[in-house]
């Protein structure tokens, strides 16, 4: 019971030490996308607050959190700066990927250097082939060691990383090839060109002839687990998408409180008088509660599947994770939309960067596009047809 009590307070010590940082996160955001200027201290302040420990087990040296917990911290990050959400993405998924390996040198000393402040970043995709199942990056054993050799890209966070996780392909099965960021043949590149969350590094790693210990090279043949991690990686865009909505309905408060000219087919000369105004702000502020509650019922879904890892708990958390990617990419790009409507002409001043929001928002959803998922919940809804991670449909089709 006292090691429980000790992780609670722990618990709500980060909590803490994480909001105050993520209330700081907006002052600046508008300016560092505008200028280019990459968000390294603020990431660092976010790690040194324990962000990065919040899901690594107390025996490590970390929180213990539960996903619910991760849920709010994330949002209140991504409310402050969307960027910086996402590129938690990575180290927050090798992280849950490790919680699920069987005891080792490496997951121990990885999950002890997430507690004190080490930063995972990931490196799956390639431009070279149509999608995942047709990755070019080779694993070749020489000696007592690994090479690893390829070009990768939609590297979210990578830049800033101390260890990056590298999807390759060892005839036929998936390998995560875990390696250090900084090591001899490893070069990451900030060529990210999208119009949205354009701080995230999103761009290419070059990995040429890198040597990878064989302790350090982590298999996904656990069905569950590949479902799993399916799920939460959407979950933490759903939870990004949802801190968006969030800091649109708080800018646009804050804008319309600070408007002094109307419109003349306004029925009041004060904007913050104007009924229909202040019935955008409402729905606005509406949409950002529904995406919060949506992410947080997700979470409860995948905390359910760590209690009782079965099928039926991992298809539900599937199921849940494509339902708030379909309705989360409504509701924040419409509550994005429609803040210009009560906002005024004077919103669009483009030293403001109020468009970010609709930018970041649209970038984050076309990961994954909601038609996908929303596919996959009809599927089933009609069919039957159970949901299954990519990983698995992969492993399946070379059995």
């Amino acid at each position: 019971m006292v090691a429980v009590e000790d992780s609670r307070a722990d618990i709500r010590s980060r909590l803490e030490a994480i909001a105050a940082v993520a209330t700081g996160l907006g002052a600046g955001a508008a300016d560092r996308e505008a200028e280019h200027k990459l968000p390294t201290e603020q990431l660092s302040q976010l790690l040194g607050a324990g962000t990065g420990a919040l899901r690594v087990p107390v025996e490590y040296g970390g929180s213990g959190a539960s996903v619910r917990t991760l849920a709010e911290a994330l949002i209140g990050i991504a409310a402050g700066d969307s960027n910086l959400a996402q590129i938690f993405r990575g180290h927050l998924g090798l992280t849950e990927i490790l919680r699920f390996a069987a005891p080792g040198t490496a997951r121990d000393a990885l999950l002890r250097s997430a507690a004190d402040g080490a930063f995972f970043g990931p490196a799956g995709a390639e431009l070279t082939g149509p999608d995942l199942t047709t990755l070019a990056t080779s694993l070749e054993r020489d000696g007592d060691h690994y090479l690893l050799t390829g070009r990768k890209y939609y590297t979210t966070g990578s830049l800033y990383a101390d260890w990056l996780n590298v999807l390759v392909s060892v005839d036929g099965e998936p390998v995560s090839a875990i390696v250090p960021r900084r090591s001899e043949g490893v070069t990451v590149i900030d060529d990210w060109d999208g119009f949205g969350q354009r701080l995230t590094a999103s761009g290419t790693a070059i990995f040429e002839s890198v040597r990878v210990d064989p302790d350090y090279l982590l298999h996904h043949r656990n069905s569950l687990t590949n479902d799993y991690m399916e799920a939460f990686y959407q979950f933490v865009h759903s939870a990004t998408q949802a801190g968006i909505a969030r800091a649109v309905a708080d800018d646009l408060a804050e804008l319309v409180r600070g408007r002094t000219r109307s419109y003349p087919l306004a029925p009041t000369p004060e904007p913050t008088a104007d009924p229909q105004v202040l019935q955008i702000v409402g729905e606005v502020r509406s949409k950002a509660y529904s995406a919060r509650a949506n992410v947080l019922l997700l979470a409860d879904a995948l905390d359910a599947f760590h209690a009782e890892p079965t099928p039926s708990r991992v298809q539900r958390a599937l199921l849940d994770s494509a339902a708030t990617q379909v309705v989360n990419t409504e509701l924040v790009g419409a509550a994005a939309w429609k803040f210009f409507d009560a906002g005024s002409a004077s919103a669009l001043k483009t030293r403001l960067g109020l468009d970010r929001h609709w930018r970041n928002a649209r970038a984050v959803s076309s990961h994954n596009p909601a038609a996908y998922k929303a596919a996959v919940l009809g599927d089933h809804a009609v069919n039957g047809a159970v949901p299954q991670a990519f990983l698995n449909r992969l492993r399946a089709s070379r059995e």
